[in-house]
């Protein structure tokens, strides 16, 4: 077959050209990325999410020599940045990175959120698995679950936890369900706020990302009680679990790379590769490592939509058996 090039592109019959066109992919003409790609990061900017997103961010401009610009789209419950993913240009130059949380867990608990979460976004690649951490005031006296347990119970109803994410918004609902309590819930834009509160001495409890309960603890505002993760975490191995402390709770968020709906296939795979690669590396594992996390890599986009769909049917659950309404 005749090789095209631009000579005998020029030379073919007007007729010709639009059959010239339709065989030359787009993808094929130029080096994925040449120009800047955006990230979209539904967190606030300095907290443990946000941390998260630059560190792939970063290791994806390295890796291909090219910008990766964070753009931080926070408010509910992630269902701002997630909506910003599926509204954008499907040509590979927006991406998303977050937890499968609000993806799948908003349309289930937001009465806004009325979209397919298996079908909104383009899977890409898992990433990393990281639980939550049980967090109170230090000054509270509460250093077990079994003692915030019977806080809770004695407050009857007058107990407050904060509520910044769909993770924290099922995990408390699950906790309470399970010890038969009853709690009120306060609204949180940001995680990193809702913990400044419980240092305050404002909220009795909040369910952080592990990265943010760390950074937290490490600075003495707040004391971690228990690990949503079926083991313990590896930065702070004295601290057990939910299950250990009498609760049968069990929950982490995996985390991934999405991008709209309609991206090349090419560009897909060439996105996951390179996710893949990074997640593997010696840097990687012990960043992971010192955030609460672990590597959490799929084989393909395929497998991780498989891994989604099990999220969803692990969720539909959560919320059916907490009595979660949508709000």
């Amino acid at each position: 077959m005749t090789k095209l090039t631009r000579r005998t592109l020029c030379a073919l019959p007007l007729a010709a050209l639009p059959m010239a066109r339709w065989t030359m992919p787009a993808f094929a003409q130029e080096t994925y990325p040449s120009r800047p790609v955006r990230v979209i990061c539904a967190y606030v900017a300095g907290g443990g999410g946000d941390i998260m997103v630059r560190y792939w961010a970063n290791a994806l401009k390295n890796i291909t020599n090219q910008n990766f610009v964070v753009e931080n789209r926070v408010g509910a419950n992630g269902h701002l940045g997630n909506r910003a993913a599926m509204e954008s240009k499907p040509d590979g130059y927006t991406m998303i990175i977050t937890g499968s949380a609000a993806l799948v867990g908003n349309p289930l608990m937001m009465k806004g959120a009325d979209y397919d979460p298996l079908n909104a976004l383009q899977s890409v690649a898992t990433l990393n698995d990281i639980g939550l951490i049980l967090v109170v005031n230090p000054q509270s006296g509460i250093k077990t679950l079994a003692d915030l347990t019977a806080m809770i119970r004695a407050k009857k109803g007058e107990a407050k936890y904060a509520v910044a994410t769909a993770s924290h918004r099922v995990v408390s609902a699950w906790y309470l369900q399970l010890i038969g309590a009853e709690a009120t819930a306060v609204g949180y834009k940001a995680t990193s706020d809702a913990t400044n509160d419980v240092a305050g001495g404002l909220i009795d409890f909040v369910f952080a990302d592990a990265t943010l309960a760390m950074m937290q603890s490490r600075a003495g505002k707040v004391t971690m009680i228990a690990a949503s993760t079926p083991k313990r975490v590896s930065f702070a191995s004295d601290i057990p679990t939910m299950k250990e402390s009498g609760v049968p709770l069990d929950y982490s968020v995996k985390w991934a790379a999405w991008m709209p709906k309609g991206v090349p296939e090419p560009i897909v795979k060439q996105m996951h590769g390179w996710l893949s690669e990074i997640a593997q590396r010696p840097e990687t594992r012990k960043f992971l490592e010192d955030v609460g996390s672990e590597p959490y890599v799929s084989p393909s986009p395929a497998a991780m939509d498989a891994m989604l769909k099990n999220e969803y049917e692990t969720w539909k659950g959560i919320v059916e058996k907490a009595k979660i309404e949508k709000q």
